[in-house]
């Protein structure tokens, strides 16, 4: 977000850094999930074009699953963004961030799954 004038989406969080500015999830010490909706307003379509820009705030921890019921499409099952359509949800596009591609010190499960053995 360039513009000053600019808002983050209702339930986003703004992060202000060096002069970038971006929105993000409310900053929190246990896992979550922030969404937004664009409408299609009734308009069929087949094809979804977009940009997401990210920046790391902490430390991600790519698909490390923390407690129950994480890993799945309906809950915050990745340290990323994930692009979803439709009710019930359906996957279009994930980017999983994760802290290293491959540490030893990390869980083994928050490692990403292309993440060389």
């Amino acid at each position: 977000m360039s513009d000053p004038s600019e808002v983050c989406p209702t339930g986003f969080r703004l992060y202000e850094s060096n002069g970038v500015r971006a929105c993000g999830r409310p900053d929190s010490s246990v896992g979550s999930c922030q969404s937004v909706q664009f409408p299609s307003n009734g308009i069929s379509y087949s094809q979804v074009c977009g940009r997401v820009v990210g920046y790391q705030h902490g430390t991600p921890d790519g698909i490390y699953k923390e407690g129950a019921n994480h890993d799945d499409i309906d809950s915050y099952y990745v340290d990323g963004i994930s692009l979803t359509h439709g009710s019930p949800l359906q996957h279009i596009w994930t980017f999983i961030a994760g802290l290293q591609e491959n540490s030893p010190y990390m869980y083994a499960s928050g490692l990403c799954p292309c993440a060389p053995d």
